[in-house]
């Protein structure tokens, strides 16, 4: 809000109308008004009153748009999007930040009651943006790029999540627990698979989503293990790993709808039955007692 006029630049500031003067009427307006580029908007304020040289026609043009801009005693505010609005981190965030469509698989990775770094890698999984050995072997990062849990095929993220042997008995063994069938074929159809049939808010989308977050997250904190520290699980260790972060998040629910199929996957889990709700309701694994 344009006051005295000492705070903001004439010609870069976005206080006209919530544009500047030079994203409206380009450079050439600076030149043919004579002011110079740095000047403050009290360059053209006089005893309380808009000032304007008038020897162009978007000088001329300025002069009448900001005639319908009153000028009030004190000193320049600068308010938030709107006159009197708060400020807000999240709408400073996203008023910075470019924006684009959702993605399909945006409620797979960004649910309630995650588990934040599980989820992190598992979007960068749905970016491909693991440094996986066949990306490192193609710049010459590495000397091979064979799959570190021994398969014999290349190290692809399509391949380690989950068509790799190793990664698919532990992401199988999981699904089991979520009372899905056995799945086959590698991230591909990982996630296409779960972009369909993880959609909802009932429980047994949320564990699976839970689990599948948990499981990328600890077969790459393993591949990087045997890669760099020479450490090795075996694949029944490592699912006791994940199966108890699931367990421990799940540990937190309150009111999960005491249905039949909630009932079996709570059982699958060793969940205890005191975490379910006998009320009809949406289920929704992160609703208040």
């Amino acid at each position: 809000e344009v006051r005295d006029g000492y705070s903001f630049s004439l010609w870069h500031d976005p206080w006209l109308l919530g544009d500047s003067i030079v994203n409206r009427f380009g450079e050439r307006v600076i030149y043919d008004s004579g002011i110079p580029r740095n000047a403050l908007i009290n360059s053209v304020i006089r005893e309380g009153r808009w000032e304007w040289p008038t020897t162009s026609c978007q000088l001329l043009e300025l002069n009448n748009i900001t005639a319908a801009i009153p000028l009030r005693a004190g000193r320049d505010k600068v308010h938030w999007l709107k006159r009197g609005g708060s400020f807000s981190l999240q709408q400073a965030w996203l008023s910075l930040i470019p924006h684009s469509p959702v993605v399909p698989w945006a409620n797979v990775v960004w649910f309630p009651k995650r588990i934040p770094k599980h989820s992190f890698c598992l979007w960068l999984t749905f970016c491909n943006g693991h440094k996986t050995l066949d990306k490192l072997h193609s710049i010459g990062v590495t000397q091979s790029d064979s799959c570190i849990f021994g398969c014999g095929h290349r190290e692809t993220t399509n391949h380690l999540f989950c068509s790799c042997p190793f990664t698919a008995s532990i992401w199988n063994h999981l699904l089991t627990l979520c009372e899905y069938s056995r799945g086959g074929g590698g991230w591909d159809v990982v996630s296409q698979w779960s972009i369909h049939k993880l959609q909802g808010h009932s429980f047994r989308p949320w564990i699976t989503k839970l689990s599948l977050a948990a499981a990328v997250y600890h077969c790459w904190v393993e591949r990087n293990n045997r890669i760099f520290r020479n450490a090795f699980l075996d694949s029944d260790s490592l699912l006791q790993l994940i199966v108890a972060d699931v367990e421990g998040k799940c540990r937190g629910l309150q009111r999960v709808v005491a249905n039949q199929l909630n009932t079996v996957i709570f059982h699958n889990w060793n969940l205890p039955p005191s975490l379910m709700s006998a009320g009809v309701g949406s289920g929704r694994p992160w609703s208040a007692a």
